[in-house]
């Protein structure tokens, strides 16, 4: 047995909320992998972590660059007692709780940019899908995809992540132990989460995400894959949206989509 792979059934193993751990060396993509547990019955907070990925997604069908022996590539089984409107803002809140477990550890700020990328000096650090889907009863359930940049050099990236992307290595010069900080952002994300399917979904941790979300004011366009809308970001809504307020001064809820932000004029 690899060290990793004592290290994570050890301490995941003991949070109590957990039901199943699931390990791979290597494995396509960890949220693939978690959808067919889902779909042959597995149980809530169901959890597979892999040393690395061979097709790590991410959003919008992109790759996620997934080395061996560097990172966290986890995902885990949701099925929310909420309506199916609160389901995707739990995007959110794992960015939310990726942001608070990196200043735990690096003790650097980190930014929240709509839907859910976690910056630290404007480069990022991790990312994040979030797929809905059913269970093999047909209840609703969501698989949460984690990719976090630990001990990853920036040679160990692609040349077009490079100038984009950061670890927690990159930030600090400090080699981290995967498994212990897998485990305390599991049981900080199951504290929130607690939090969020008894206050009512977004609004119970919306003063908490707004602190480290920066993007109030800026001019933006959005790119949803059918149309780019432009506009002033005014607020997030009740359920994870993203409001704008136009140049014709109409209100306007995004739902899904990549936020690019308008340089100012100088």
């Amino acid at each position: 047995m690899s060290t990793y792979r004592y290290d994570i059934e050890h301490k995941l193993g003991s949070l109590q909320f957990i039901k199943n751990i699931v390990y791979y060396p290597s494995v396509e993509s960890t949220n693939t992998a978690t959808e067919k547990l889902a779909h042959g019955g597995s149980e809530e907070w169901t959890v597979v972590v892999a040393d690395s990925q061979n097709n790590g997604r991410g959003r919008q069908g992109r790759l996620w660059h997934s080395p061996p022996g560097v990172n966290i590539y986890t995902s885990f089984l949701l099925k929310p007692a909420l309506s199916y409107e609160h389901f995707p803002a739990i995007s959110l809140l794992t960015g939310m709780v990726i942001a608070i477990v990196v200043e735990r550890f690096t003790g650097c700020d980190a930014e929240l940019k709509w839907p859910n990328d976690v910056l630290v000096g404007g480069k990022k650090i991790s990312g994040i899908l979030l797929e809905l889907g059913h269970d093999s009863r047909n209840k609703p359930s969501i698989v949460v995809g984690i990719g976090i940049n630990i001990n990853s050099d920036i040679e160990d990236y692609p040349e077009e992540l490079s100038v984009s992307a950061t670890s927690m290595k990159v930030l600090t010069d400090t080699t981290f132990d995967r498994a212990g900080i897998l485990a305390f952002l599991y049981r900080i994300f199951h504290e929130w989460y607690t939090i969020y399917c008894t206050r009512g979904g977004f609004n119970g941790i919306r003063d908490h995400y707004m602190q480290r979300f920066k993007m109030i004011g800026r001019h933006v366009h959005i790119d949803n894959g059918a149309e780019r809308i432009t506009g002033f970001v005014k607020d997030i809504d009740a359920y994870g949206g993203l409001v704008l307020k136009s140049t014709h001064d109409e209100t306007i809820h995004i739902k899904s989509g990549d936020v690019h932000v308008i340089p100012e004029r100088e």
